[in-house]
């Protein structure tokens, strides 16, 4: 994949159970995202084998070692949602923050992100709209965007001390969260679930 842009929804390990990942990949489908095959080292599987297997090692508090084949890592696969030429999806443990685990969709940057530096209207749009969704699963902290340079998601718990949250260009966190941050820089639109979607006032979005 080329210079990607990622869609980051941020969990706390301490909310893990048996049917997380099953319970995930139902909002997924919910808010549109549809399962289209594995890939890498689970291109024969089927979304069960690989939500099953995601469980698992979600359970086990499983992060892939330097010596690690990665054949034992999360298995990854590709979805379908709003004319992207390709999605991708994975697990991240332990990440941002240690206790914390994060689902990430990838998409090709230049979908989102057009030359001049601008974001592509349409595409905010229908990410967005996926994103509103998915924050109505409870278990979720907060949904970050970011490109490929950028430096990463920010835990919830930096966000509750004022840390701005990675926006490239929006994120989603709790009224509670936005409380904590300047107001001022953000355009922000209150949704269901007791969310906010945030876009930074810098951000040119045509």
């Amino acid at each position: 994949m080329p210079a990607y842009f990622n869609l980051s929804v941020e969990f706390s390990r301490y909310e893990i159970d048996f049917d997380t990942i099953k319970m995930l990949m139902h909002y997924l489908d919910y808010a549109g995202l549809k399962f289209k095959c594995g890939i890498m080292e689970s291109a024969d599987n089927s979304a069960d084998e690989i939500n099953n297997w995601n469980q698992k090692k979600l359970e086990d508090n499983y992060t892939l070692g330097y010596k690690d084949n990665r054949s034992n890592d999360y298995k990854q696969a590709c979805f379908e949602y709003g004319g992207f030429s390709e999605i991708r999806g994975f697990f991240l443990n332990n990440s941002p923050a240690e206790k914390e685990f994060t689902f990430e969709l990838v998409i090709p940057e230049d979908e989102v992100l057009a030359e001049d530096g601008t974001y592509r209207e349409k595409a905010v749009e229908k990410l967005k709209d996926f994103a509103r969704i998915l924050f109505i699963m409870p278990q979720v902290r907060t949904i970050q965007t970011g490109l490929e340079e950028s430096s990463g998601i920010v835990p919830e718990k930096e966000i509750m001390e004022g840390k701005m949250p990675s926006a490239y260009p929006f994120a989603i966190v709790s009224e509670k969260m936005f409380a904590q941050l300047n107001a001022d820089d953000y355009e922000a639109e209150h949704i269901n679930a007791g969310g906010v979607i945030i876009i930074p006032k810098k951000r040119k979005i045509k």
